[in-house]
């Protein structure tokens, strides 16, 4: 009996071992490596794309079609932490806010962005009823608007502007261009071709969210080549119905020597860059 309860506190005592060890290397895998981190993810058809910045800020830019976002962020925020520092709701299209409803339940927001549209659908009630239950206080923002992180991270609003009045929902979408460095890139919600070119934006990026999932309406092309993006990643569904992308954008993007990735082939597309150098992984 006694030799018996000795082995079972070994085992107990080796079962306690293993967890803290788990526990301190997940802590410590989970640090800032001192790098900006940009994933487009692959929900579907939609979008949400997340940031982990180079001191360790997270900024979530919409929340895709569906919670499969939510899979995401429990990859990728630590098991210890519930907050997301910066949401950004580019508009309330469901393919873009669905996500964020649960997102906003179960996590903890520290600043949202929103633009100034709403609209009548059941979900985006949902989301206003959250918001109000959380005491989560949206912020409108236009073009102009910034935040810049300790860590020397900048997210500026590139659209809309203050006075547009438009009744496409899509004109509103919140685009920003995010900034390490020397590295640049444009996340564009489903701002297409109609509202481009973007307030102030005349220089090259090295990365480029291409809007609306590549639909025909999404570029005007002379604004795309003055952006000159060293890649582009079209966030799609498989097999859509509506046919997005369209292949004579993607044929445009390749003449402007601009690598396409796509989220219905690639997977998630992760940027990863140290402000000067950068590099780009996917799943597939």
């Amino acid at each position: 009996m006694l030799e018996k309860l000795k082995r079972s506190r070994v085992k107990v005592s080796l079962y306690a071992f293993l967890v803290i060890n788990i526990l301190v290397w997940s802590f410590y895998l989970s640090l800032p490596d001192g790098k900006l981190h940009l994933k487009v993810l692959d929900v579907g058809q939609g979008d949400a794309v997340y940031l982990e910045t180079p001191g360790g800020y997270r900024i979530l830019v919409d929340g895709g079609p569906d919670s499969r976002v939510l899979k995401h962020l429990g990859s990728n925020v630590p098991f210890y932490s519930r907050k997301i520092d910066l949401l950004i709701l580019t508009h309330p299209q469901a393919d873009h806010l669905t996500g964020l409803v649960e997102v906003a339940k179960r996590y903890q927001i520290g600043t949202l962005w929103v633009s100034n549209s709403e609209n009548n659908t059941k979900i985006f009630a949902e989301w206003q009823q959250v918001l109000r239950r959380k005491r989560i206080n949206k912020i409108e923002v236009s073009a102009g608007d910034k935040i810049t992180l300790p860590d020397k991270t900048n997210v500026l609003v590139v659209w809309p502007k203050k006075d547009l009045k438009s009744a496409d929902l899509n004109s509103y979408s919140v685009v920003v261009l995010v900034s390490f460095g020397n590295f640049d890139a444009l996340l564009t919600g489903d701002a297409d071709r109609q509202v481009q070119p973007y307030t102030g934006m005349s220089s090259p990026v090295e990365v480029f969210k291409v809007p609306h999932h590549g639909s025909k309406t999404a570029l005007n092309e002379g604004f795309v080549k003055t952006l000159s993006p060293e890649i582009s990643i079209i966030s799609v569904g498989e097999r859509n119905s509506y046919g997005h992308p369209n292949q004579g954008l993607i044929n445009f993007l390749e003449t402007i020597a601009s690598k396409v990735y796509r989220t219905d082939k690639n997977g998630t597309v992760e940027i990863v860059s140290d402000g000067n150098s950068w590099y780009t992984n996917s799943q597939r």
